[in-house]
């Protein structure tokens, strides 16, 4: 594992898909403890990255060793009294460095930061990961301020694109572990792939998700800025490319990237939303907003933010703060906070006569 100062900050705010872009995605705010790795997932983007480019013995993990600088900004954070979340596994994976921050710096990642957000109720944490190593976090006291997330896919995608990864049903099982320990735990069903088994592979995945009852369930499908790079880069890193194969030629109506076809993001995110236990929130990650309105899904937050107000949904365009209109939000939280899901499956189907899903979806290559 490899070790430096870092120079810059260690806190960053993602700069957003763009002002006049229909995109639902946030600008968000990022811990960078580490930077790059150790996991070799086919689609990573990481691997396109320009620092990771120039810097390619980075991507498989950097350990920054100055902690107290690191601590001196997230204090500053903290003391900001609009309430914000802030996420670490954007950059990096956000678990599988404990061991290693343990070994450099005398503590667990886990150790330095969690108390921080314990110590006061405005401010969220969310750490994303693959990672199941929970041991040093579990020595921690539960808080409703930090939040554990899993990236989950179905178990036969893990196997042959997310290389070097715990399987999906053992990050379930870590997720378990940290739910019954009484944190908050989240999930991102993400990139969801038309694989020829899709139906009964996230049919399985999606009943795991049911059994932990996470409070967010975020979806999402295969995408690329530049498919032709990703590919380029995935074959010069020894990964299968044959990923990259789903996504056409063709962008989403935004422009932001690259896609698997549109029927076929139809298909998964209706089977995904159709199975999911009615308390759980669903929410959709950097999609066009014409895949929320194809759907009926009113915008009640996503994973890297507190809720589905306040100043940072704010700053986005007016055409995705109306996915958040206060009659269609009524109307799906009484569908899906009473168990009733008819409505939202019938606002969802209904939308099927402008975005027809064909059955070869399920067979696509």
């Amino acid at each position: 594992m490899l070790t430096a100062r870092r120079a810059s900050s260690f806190i960053r705010r993602f700069g957003g898909p763009g002002e006049d872009s229909g995109i639902v995605c946030f600008k968000f705010w990022q811990l960078v403890p580490a930077g790059g790795c150790p996991y070799r997932c086919s689609y990573c983007f990481l691997q396109t990255t320009p620092w990771f480019r120039f810097n390619p013995d980075q991507l498989y993990g950097l350990v920054y060793t100055n902690i107290d600088d690191l601590l001196t900004e997230l204090d500053a954070w903290l003391a900001d009294l609009t309430p914000k979340m802030m996420i670490i596994g954007e950059l990096q994976d956000g678990l599988v460095f404990e061991g290693a921050y343990k070994k450099v710096t005398g503590k667990a990642l886990s150790h330095w930061i969690v108390p921080r957000f314990a110590a006061q109720s405005r401010h969220r944490l969310i750490f994303l990961t693959k990672s199941t190593q929970v041991d040093h976090a579990l020595e921690l006291e539960s808080t409703p301020q930090v939040v554990f997330s899993w990236s989950v896919n179905a178990e036969e995608v893990a196997k042959r694109w997310e290389h070097g990864t715990p399987l999906p049903s053992e990050r379930f099982e870590a997720a378990r572990r940290m739910k019954a320990a009484g944190w908050p735990v989240r999930f991102r069903l993400d990139p969801m792939l038309p694989y020829p088994r899709w139906r009964s592979g996230y049919a399985e995945a999606i009943r795991a998700i049911n059994e932990v009852n996470p409070e967010m369930v975020t979806l999402g499908t295969l995408r690329a800025t530049s498919a032709k790079s990703l590919r380029a880069a995935a074959k010069k890193n020894g990964r299968d490319d044959s990923v990259l194969d789903y996504l056409t030629e063709e962008r989403d109506p935004s422009g932001f990237k690259y896609r698997i076809p549109f029927d076929a993001q139809l298909g998964l995110f209706r089977l995904a939303i159709d199975k999911l236990s009615s308390g759980i929130v669903p929410a959709l990650c950097k999609e066009d907003q014409a895949t929320w309105r194809a759907l009926g899904l009113p915008f009640r937050g996503c994973h890297c933010l507190l809720g589905a107000s306040g100043p940072i949904v704010d700053e986005a365009p007016e055409s995705v703060r109306s996915l958040r209109s206060p009659d269609q939000a009524s109307q799906c939280h009484s569908a899906v906070g009473s168990g009733k899901r008819g409505r939202v499956r019938q606002a969802i189907r209904s939308s099927e006569n402008l975005f027809p899903t064909t059955a070869s979806t399920d067979d696509l290559r």
